[in-house]
């Protein structure tokens, strides 16, 4: 299972911070939502050089041709490593456009830099509050890895290298031996 960050509820002018620290950590993307989404993933893009950008676009609050255009933008800033997470009647119509496909007449140009940008659904969003106790979050992430979940993003409380040492690897490998990010922590501790 691979794991990201939901950056939704945190403050702007900390995103991008985060988001270069996740980035650096190895987490596999950030989640963006609102008005402002693509404008913070575009700050993001260019502070990353790794993590997905994961932003959430309504086609009920803006016409899908250009939210379409907007994430194409992205997907050139951050060289491939856009995500949508899309609501409203006008899913369908916006992935084809992001897949290269001409829609209602329309072709996007220039195309997005991936072959297709990855558009899933709201309702197929998985998302985990962890609370930064690392006994019932180890529950959680191994409840949602054991459950077939392939990607989950997570909101966290904690420092991030605590989340990426304790929490993404566990995420990765269903047989995560504990005792190496326990012995890691004597080594490097993550709260210093």
């Amino acid at each position: 299972m691979r794991l990201g960050l939901d950056l939704r509820s945190v403050e702007p002018s900390i995103r991008a911070d985060l988001a270069s620290e996740a980035d650096r950590l190895g987490l596999w993307a950030v989640l963006l939502d609102g008005a402002d989404a693509l404008v913070a993933a575009t700050a993001i893009a260019v502070a990353t050089r790794h993590i997905h950008l994961a932003v959430m676009v309504d086609t009920f609050a803006e016409h899908p041709f250009t939210l379409a255009e907007e994430v194409a933008v992205l997907d050139h800033l951050c060289q491939r490593r856009a995500v949508v997470i899309a609501g409203g009647p006008g899913i369908r119509r916006l992935k084809g456009w992001l897949g290269g496909e001409i829609v209602d007449g329309l072709a996007l140009t220039p195309p997005p830099a991936q072959t297709a940008i990855p558009v899933w659904s709201v309702d197929s969003l998985a998302v985990e509050p962890l609370t930064g106790d690392l006994i019932r979050d180890r529950m959680s992430i191994d409840r949602r890895r054991d459950d077939g979940t392939t990607h989950l993003f997570v909101s966290w409380p904690g420092r991030l290298p605590v989340l990426a040492r304790h929490l993404a690897t566990r995420a990765a490998v269903p047989a995560f031996p504990q005792l190496v990010a326990d012995l890691a922590d004597r080594f490097d501790p993550p709260n210093r």
